[in-house]
C-alpha cells in the first residue's frame, strides 16, 4: 500500500532572522505571511506552498556548506527580470541564467549561503 503524501512545509535555519527576513522580501520580492512560530518568517506564494525561514535549531557556525545536496527552486513570472533586479543588489550568483528543463533558471547564493534557484518564463 502507497501512502499519499505531499510537502507540506520547507524552511531555512537562518543566522540572522532580521536580514534574512529583508532578504527575501524586499531583494527576492517574496510576501509575508502569518507565522505562529515567533521564531520564525512565513512566506506565502501563489501556488499555495508555504516557505520559512527560523532560528536555528542546531549551531549553524560549524555548518561549512548550508543546505548541501538540497535543492529549493522557487517559480516566477519572469525569470530574466528578476535575475537582472539581483544583478543591480549586487546578490551573488551561482549560476547565471540559462534555459533548463522548466524555462529559464539561475542559481543564488542568499545572505546564509543557502543555494537556491529560481525558474519561470523569459
Amino acid at each position: 500500500m502507497q501512502m499519499q503524501t505531499n510537502l507540506d512545509f520547507v524552511s531555512l535555519q537562518v543566522v540572522d532572522i532580521n536580514k534574512s527576513a529583508i532578504f527575501y522580501t524586499d531583494v527576492m520580492g517574496f510576501k509575508k505571511g502569518d507565522s505562529p512560530n515567533q521564531h520564525a518568517v512565513v512566506f506565502e506564494t501563489e501556488a499555495g506552498s508555504i516557505f520559512a525561514i527560523r532560528t536555528p535549531l542546531i549551531d549553524l557556525s560549524h555548518v561549512e556548506l548550508k543546505g548541501a545536496g538540497i535543492s529549493l527552486w522557487f517559480k516566477v513570472a519572469n525569470a530574466d527580470k528578476l535575475y537582472n533586479k539581483l544583478i543591480e543588489k549586487e546578490v551573488t550568483i551561482l549560476k547565471p541564467i540559462q534555459d533548463g528543463p522548466f524555462g529559464r533558471f539561475f542559481v543564488l547564493k542568499d545572505p546564509d549561503g543557502y543555494a537556491i534557484t529560481i525558474h519561470g518564463e523569459s
